[in-house]
């Protein structure tokens, strides 16, 4: 039976001057490989998928029936992402249009996500963490939270 990823809590840590974070040691012990792609996601978020979530996460886009749903993931993911590979120290350098992108600038912080890890300027998470609180009111009661 495969071992499945189960990435949860959050960690803010700091850019350093290459622009490399370090995944800290709590996320690291339900991650199997330090190969990721780094795929940049709506509200100016990464995600840092490990090797064997990005695979599960293209053949849901291979499953999807609409090949326009397909071209328009595909287009954005591939010429957007990187593929990535953690240190012996496990940092990840994180490309400049991508800091740009997701507006980090010297901390970020770093979510679990169930399967992969979201990285996120700490100030938009906060706003965006806020922000589900009531809009996800509803869907919150439907699960007993």
């Amino acid at each position: 039976m495969e071992k499945r990823i189960r990435l949860i809590g959050f960690k803010t840590v700091n850019l350093d001057d290459k622009g490399r974070i370090i995944i800290p040691t709590a996320f690291r012990e339900s991650i199997h490989t330090g190969n990721f792609v780094m795929v940049p996601g709506f509200n100016t978020v990464l995600h840092l998928y490990p090797e064997e979530s990005f695979k599960r996460l293209e053949n849901k886009i291979e499953s999807l029936e609409s090949e326009e749903d397909k071209k328009y993931i595909t287009d954005f993911i591939y010429s957007n992402s990187v593929e990535i590979k953690a240190d012996s120290q496990w940092r990840i350098n994180i490309p400049d249009h991508l800091l740009s992108y997701a507006k980090i600038k010297e901390s970020v912080k770093i979510v679990g996500g169930n399967d992969k890890l979201d990285i996120w300027n700490t100030d938009l998470h906060e706003k965006y963490n806020d922000s589900l609180r009531t809009l996800g009111e509803s869907s919150f009661k439907k699960v007993g939270l």
